[in-house]
């Protein structure tokens, strides 16, 4: 039974000061910038953003240290941010690896938020009508997560847009890329058991309440096979490798510590359709992978090395990391196994003879490197650093396979973003189904011709695909933020051109929000998410295990907490 509704402690209007809080980010923008009197000084900024990850309180902060509380424009300011989990953070919370706490700094700057009146956050909200505001539709859109976020507060952006001059996408990319053509993979109409997204796979070890009842069982698991070669993939092999006493401070929780703690996992192989020239992880990713305890590492082979030397030239990072690539390591015995292949694209995933549901084998597709632009000149050592990156290298099949034993296979191939409203139920957001993305021009979304739809932005992955670490997060919000600003009091738009949103936003919160609250909907605010994560913090340490927090894996139990 779910527990009654929290009092609503933010439906009054704003109670502005004229106490200044400084800005605490570096910024290029004079504060004063947007604070001076102009035609468009009186115009109330009142934004919604939809997403609570990096991209979305980065721009909330922005937006509100560019604009201090004792300035004219500043004193007219409103930021609102929706979350359809209780949870804010994001990909912070449920992406980032466990045992990178360091990139988890970031939410502080959410903390920051808090104690600025002009913010607000509601969270266990689902705008409109993506595939997880209908119970009957599962989402994310895979047989391996039913949930439908059932005890979210469901509105539609009808319900919202009267109340905002400006609405921000910040919400990430929460789907993962098909290989719906390979037959036996998750997305393919006969998938295999054991056969994973990334994403679902790291969305269970970081207790994301849509995937914390995935069935994994890593006992007689011995091999498992990573299609796709970026950060994620080395994520999860580290997660696979690393020995348990490693991973038990992190807020790792329990339950999964217990699965990992039954492993029977002895290789790790993290294959691409490339060569190593054009692996998409970091040095410092794979060094970090070089450094785990009881792990062997054969190197690449020669050959491999030698032309990916050639292809990659002169650029400085991508030589040192194949230095590191090429150098075969044994740690303490090395008894487990971490391979990097290349060259190939899965073709089928192969059931095992064992258990005909489960996946045995991975029959590969060979692959060789074809150049799709003529290499440039060779410029005189002196301008050795203006030799542009090695690009348009592509893989083709050779027409030959190979197999290799896998008992599980994780398929790291990229996010998408959801559609986040459905046709024919209002207004509709502008997006583009072949790139899984919001469609915008700088940020600007725009519609299905091109035209600008004044008021509306989008930041971070759900406006330019699953691409960057949390700085260039930053700076893409940073940047959003500046012009979102710059659009809306040096150059407003005229009557003529068309928009959903309110040059006069309603004042207070959508009526919405308080009447789902009135038939006992839960809506998360700031002091409700400080209960929650208070109660995380200490349930960890009454466990004495030394964790920070452990972490609540479902919905139900977080709310239980506002009870």
């Amino acid at each position: 039974m779910l527990p009654r509704p929290a009092r609503f402690r933010q439906l009054s209007s704003f109670p502005f000061t004229s106490k200044s809080i400084s800005p605490t980010l570096s910024t290029r923008l004079n504060p004063r910038h947007y604070s001076s009197a102009s035609s468009s000084a009186s115009r109330p900024l009142k934004v919604a953003i939809i997403g609570s990850g990096p991209s979305g309180f980065y721009t909330a902060s922005r937006i509100l240290n560019s604009l201090p509380r004792d300035s004219p424009n500043g004193n007219n300011v409103e930021v609102h941010m929706y979350e359809r989990l209780p949870t804010p953070y994001g990909l912070v919370r449920y992406g980032v690896a466990p045992d990178h706490p360091e990139v988890k700094n970031c939410q502080h700057k959410f903390d920051e938020l808090s104690s600025d009146p002009r913010f607000k956050f509601f969270g266990n909200v689902l705008l409109s009508s993506q595939p997880s505001s209908s119970p009957s539709t599962t989402t994310p859109s895979s047989a391996l997560s039913p949930y439908t976020y059932p005890h979210s507060v469901r509105i539609s952006f009808d319900d919202i847009l009267p109340y905002y001059s400006t609405l921000v996408l910040t919400y990430g990319a929460s789907l993962s890329n098909p290989l719906s053509s390979v037959n036996g993979s998750s997305s393919s109409s006969n998938p295999l058991e054991n056969v994973l997204p990334a994403l679902a796979f790291v969305s269970w070890y970081n207790s994301h309440p849509a995937f914390s009842e995935l069935p994994i069982n890593l006992k007689r698991i011995e091999e498992v096979s990573i299609v796709g070669q970026g950060n994620v993939a080395l994520d999860v092999a580290r997660i696979l490798l690393k020995p348990l006493d490693q991973l038990e401070k992190t807020d790792l929780s329990n339950d999964v510590l217990e699965v990992l703690a039954q492993s029977d996992i002895k290789k790790v192989r993290v294959v691409g359709r490339r060569g190593p020239g054009q692996v998409s992880f970091t040095t410092k990713e794979f060094r970090e992978m070089l450094q785990i305890p009881h792990l062997s590492f054969n190197g690449v082979e020669p050959g491999l090395m030698a032309e990916a030397k050639e292809m990659v030239g002169n650029e400085r990072m991508k030589k040192r990391l194949l230095g590191l690539m090429e150098k075969p390591i044994s740690n303490d015995g090395g008894d487990k196994l971490f391979e990097l292949d290349f060259l190939k694209s899965p073709n089928t995933f192969i059931p095992s003879l064992k258990d005909s549901k489960k996946v045995g084998e991975v029959e590969w597709n060979l692959n060789q490197l074809l150049s799709s632009t003529p290499s440039p000149p060779t410029p005189p050592k002196s301008q050795d650093s203006a030799v542009p990156s090695p690009s348009g290298v592509i893989a083709r099949p050779t027409g030959e396979v190979v197999r290799n034993k896998a008992d599980m296979v994780i398929e790291s191939v990229g996010y998408r973003s959801e559609p986040l409203s459905g046709e024919g139920e209002g207004w509709v957001l502008p997006f583009d189904e072949k790139r899984g993305r919001v469609r915008n021009v700088s940020g600007r979304v725009v519609d299905d011709q091109g035209v600008v739809v004044p008021g509306i932005y989008t930041a971070g992955w759900a406006a330019r695909g699953p691409v960057g670490v949390i700085a260039s997060t930053m700076h893409d919000a940073y940047s959003l933020s500046d012009q979102l600003l710059d659009d809306h009091f040096n150059s407003p738009t005229t009557g003529s051109v068309s928009s959903p949103l309110n040059p006069n936003p309603e004042e207070g919160i959508p009526e919405a929000l308080t009447r789902a609250q009135q038939k006992g909907g839960i809506v998360v605010d700031l002091d409700s998410w400080k209960r929650i994560d208070e109660t995380e913090k200490r349930r960890a340490k009454e466990l004495g295990n030394g964790k920070e927090r452990e972490k609540f894996r479902k919905v139900e139990e977080m709310l239980s907490v506002l009870q």
